[in-house]
């Protein structure tokens, strides 16, 4: 038994040291961005009477279905007017965090052979479930235990210890349940692409019960992570049995999970991988089907997702007068004048963050090849008479392809919902001109491919300065040097701003340039064996 225990530690330890990068990447971005914001409303609201317009503005169906109920109306605070707001949010973070976590060290190691090389030691079968799920939790207590405390050092007005540790801790007690279903995916389904699939489709349902929960204030709030999540009302009345009730949950999960990894096969899941046609299409034969049939799940799953959330942004178009309105915050950020619908400013808005979301899977589909050319799967391809520029060429047509799509399933959301508001081909107009940035974005994912593929990670840090610029430009009056470094930044704001199209014109040229060096260098380097 001591040796079993000993066995988990040192597991545990060894994926410590997998994790030393990833993991508290993703702890300083949650426990950072919620004191980041949490910081920003004194300045946004600055007295009684702009807190409670502020939240007056969050209390329409539509508000609410974005990010939860509204309570405590009559004792408000910087503090609970930024829950309110923000907990929703980083709730996801913390279950997006969790399932790529879980899935990483669970099903993808299985995939990948690494779990067969330790279990040919004397170690038990839950050896490595139990050490991932450890992990996992003592990466959720941390998020949990840095946020409460930036909270309680910043002291926001409204700021009690017991609301931080409310906080702090849904976040915590959230994605350690996304863990434990993440968990038991693994062991249900065969392959990590289905595990991911999974959690996200159930992170979009959860969402879904917990918007319709709360606009209709019925049992469907209770019965989401996300809305149980919400109910601790922090800042307000912190109940604190949510918090149980989502651990005793996630216990329930592990506890089903690790019962079905003690007698599965290694390998295989409950449900096994569906088996494919005996002979592939001549379609799939060439790179752009192959190209396809790696990336069309996260494109299909993307393009729902996009137009949903059109769909919703669009139901608020009839009602953003009265949203921002009385709002000198929301007036700032849509960027609101007398010379300006207010409606044409929360459409400029609204597809300057959206299309900063588009360019994510556009970027995945990018480093696609890369992923392959990690697992040992590319060599494969290449050892037969497939010229490199032509697979990896079909893997760039497919996310120039998707980022088209992708644009114009959320332009079609918004108009659908927008009650006759919005002519269609202003908004197409308005989401088509993203295009050249979000190309270079993925350009400079296909030169890292090329020239630095072990730092392929670094595009992210590109996509992250640029959301955080564009996103707090407005509220924080940064300089417009800054947004210009962007390459969202040089894009005019339609229909706000008048069309230019030189900036277009030399962003699409960027583009071009970026994925011919990317390819031209993918064409002549050695592939990674490791």
């Amino acid at each position: 038994m001591s040796n079993n225990f000993a066995r988990l530690g040192t597991y545990l330890w060894f994926l410590c040291r997998r994790e030393r990068i990833i993991s508290p990447i993703w702890i300083a971005c949650i426990a950072g961005l919620s004191a980041l914001f949490a910081g920003l409303y004194p300045s946004i609201a600055a007295n009684d009477a702009e807190i409670y317009q502020l939240a007056l503005t969050m209390t329409t169906p539509s508000m609410v279905a974005m990010m939860g109920p509204v309570y405590g109306m009559e004792d408000l605070s910087h503090a609970s007017l930024m829950a309110q707001e923000c907990l929703v949010w980083f709730l996801v973070a913390a279950a997006i965090m969790n399932i790529f976590l879980v899935n990483r060290h669970t099903r993808v190691d299985e995939e990948l052979g690494r779990l067969e090389m330790f279990r040919a030691m004397p170690v038990g079968r839950l050896t490595g479930s139990l050490a991932t799920i450890k992990l996992a939790f003592g990466v959720n207590l941390l998020v949990a235990a840095i946020t409460t405390l930036a909270f309680i050092v910043l002291d926001i007005g409204g700021t009690t210890a017991a609301g931080a540790f409310a906080y702090g801790f849904s976040i915590g007690a959230v994605g350690f349940l996304f863990a434990a279903l993440t968990l038991l995916a693994a062991q249900i389904f065969s392959t990590s692409r289905a595990v991911s699939a999974f959690g996200f489709v159930l992170l979009g349902v959860f969402y879904i019960m917990r918007a319709m929960g709360d606009v209709a204030e019925n049992a469907l709030s209770y019965i989401s992570p996300l809305g149980l999540g919400l109910k601790v009302e922090a800042f307000y009345s912190n109940d604190v049995m949510p918090l149980i009730v989502l651990l005793v949950e996630g216990v329930v999960f592990v506890a089903i999970a690790l019962a079905i990894a003690a007698v599965r096969d290694h390998g295989s899941g409950v449900i096994p991988a569906r088996a494919g046609k005996a002979h592939a299409s001549r379609f799939l034969k060439s790179p752009l089907g192959l190209a396809w049939r790696l990336s069309k799940g996260t494109s299909l799953g993307w393009a729902a997702g996009l137009f949903l959330l059109g769909v919703s942004y669009g139901s608020v178009c009839a009602e953003v007068d009265s949203f921002v309105e009385g709002s000198e915050m929301m007036q700032q950020f849509i960027g609101a004048s007398a010379t300006q619908s207010l409606l044409d400013g929360y459409v400029a808005v609204i597809f300057m963050i959206m299309s900063m979301l588009v360019s994510v899977p556009i970027v995945m589909t990018v480093l696609r090849i890369h992923s392959e050319e990690k697992r040992g799967r590319l060599e494969q391809v290449l050892s037969k008479a497939v010229p490199r520029v032509r697979l990896y060429g079909a893997f760039i047509f497919i996310a120039l392809i998707e980022s088209v799509v992708l644009e114009l399933m959320l332009a079609l959301g918004l108009w659908v919902t927008a009650g006759g508001q919005l002519a269609l081909d202003v908004v197409v107009c308005a989401s088509l001109c993203y295009l050249p940035a979000i190309w270079a974005i993925a350009g400079i994912a296909a030169v890292l491919v090329g020239f630095l593929p072990r730092l392929t990670a670094l595009v992210w840090a590109v996509f992250g300065y640029a959301f955080v610029a564009m996103y707090f430009s407005k509220m924080m009056e940064l300089p417009d040097w800054m947004l210009k470094a962007t390459l969202f930044g040089n894009i005019p704001q339609l229909p706000v701003e008048d069309f230019t199209l030189v900036p277009l014109v030399v962003l699409t040229l960027v583009a071009v340039a970026f994925f011919a060096l990317g390819l031209a260098r993918f064409r002549t380097r050695d592939i990674l064996t490791n």
